[in-house]
């Protein structure tokens, strides 16, 4: 068993929201046990979208950030490539760049603050920031000698809601379950409604009906009422 009281984890959102369609049980059992959680997230910028109004700007984004940040007393968080120079567009950015922000060019840079736990998006995620941003997750947690880098010994992709439409059979079978209590789950709920300019209708994956299904539905495969799934990508017992 893993002792979350003692883990620091570092979450990789390639934009805000990620986080707590992802993994905001998980965040919320982490600091309910008393660990820690930062999170990084990679661009914030004005996204035009299928919604009500059409388009979020960064400005409400980054006020969203702040709130769920509040909320889910998170212990830190950076956006390591802010403006719209490379939102959406993460996967015309040279790799350098992504690697050099997880590594070490951001104040939550693996370097900085050595988390023992990373989390972050699928490699079969159909966007192109989240594929993007796995890839240069996976360079940057690459071994080295642990005088000269830091070692995570964790590294997990966490499932958004849509993974259902993708060109992969792996996004349907877990390799990790992290059981939320009622708590767990109501905090995700409430988070995400903070993050007001991205919740969709009931009938979209990405609404409050679509997170409980999904939650409900990870529950039943592993003996729970309710669970997020990961993909295990690294597990070091040192």
């Amino acid at each position: 068993m893993i002792d979350l009281s003692k883990v620091k984890a570092l979450v990789i959102a390639p934009h805000p929201d990620d986080e707590v369609f992802g993994c905001g049980g998980l965040i919320h059992r982490i600091k309910r046990e008393g660990g820690k959680v930062y999170v990084m997230y990679m661009t914030v910028g004005t996204t035009t979208d299928f919604s009500a109004k059409g388009k979020s700007t960064a400005e409400e984004r980054i006020d969203e950030i702040k709130d769920v940040v509040n909320y889910l007393n998170i212990d830190g968080y950076d956006i390591a490539l802010a403006g719209d120079r490379y939102h959406l567009k993460l996967d015309a950015a040279p790799q350098k760049e992504l690697i050099h922000a997880i590594e070490r060019g951001s104040k939550l840079a693996l370097t900085s603050i050595k988390p023992d736990v990373v989390v972050t998006t699928s490699n079969q995620d159909y966007n192109q920031d989240h594929r993007a941003v796995f890839e240069a997750t996976v360079t940057a947690l690459r071994p080295a000698s642990l005088r000269q880098k830091p070692f995570q010994p964790i590294l997990c992709t966490y499932e958004l809601p849509y993974h259902a439409w993708n060109t992969s059979e792996a996004l349907s079978s877990p390799t990790l379950y992290i059981k939320l209590d009622e708590s767990d789950l109501s905090a995700k709920i409430e988070a995400l409604q903070l993050y007001r300019s991205q919740l969709k209708e009931p009938d979209s994956p990405l609404s409050i009906h679509g997170v409980k299904t999904l939650a409900n539905y990870r529950g039943l495969q592993c003996g729970v009422t309710a669970a997020e799934a990961f993909c295990l990508r690294r597990l070091a017992i040192i």
